[in-house]
């Protein structure tokens, strides 16, 4: 395992570079993706953490359970997830750390607002 470097951030670059040019995603979504990288990069950089490492990621989405609403936390989990399978088809990592963590929580259940009579 390789402790955080600038070798995350410029694989972070190739990521969103290929998500660009090979997948041809919107603006918008290279945005948020690049956001979601940059904040797990900054959590593991804080507490000196190891960035492909199953427990960092997991102390990651804990963290974000007491900063972000669940369909931010989601999201933010689907980027990384999507990142961590970049690295492992183009063999940049050997194992992926998302095939041995389990998510799965209750997103709250919220009703429509009725229009009154």
């Amino acid at each position: 395992m390789e402790t955080h470097s600038g070798n995350f951030i410029k694989l972070t670059e190739e990521y969103l570079h290929f998500c660009i040019a090979r997948k041809n995603l919107d603006y918008k979504t290279i945005k948020s993706y690049s956001i979601d990288l940059k904040q797990y990069s900054d959590f593991i950089s804080d507490f000196s953490l190891t960035w492909n490492d199953k427990k960092s990621i997991e102390k990651f989405i804990e963290f974000m359970h007491s900063k972000f609403k669940p369909k931010s936390i989601k999201r933010k989990i689907a980027s990384l997830k999507a990142f961590f399978h970049y690295l492992e088809i183009e063999e940049i990592i050997k194992v992926n750390p998302f095939h041995k963590i389990q998510i799965k929580y209750k997103e709250p259940f919220i009703l429509p607002k009725t229009i009154p009579l």
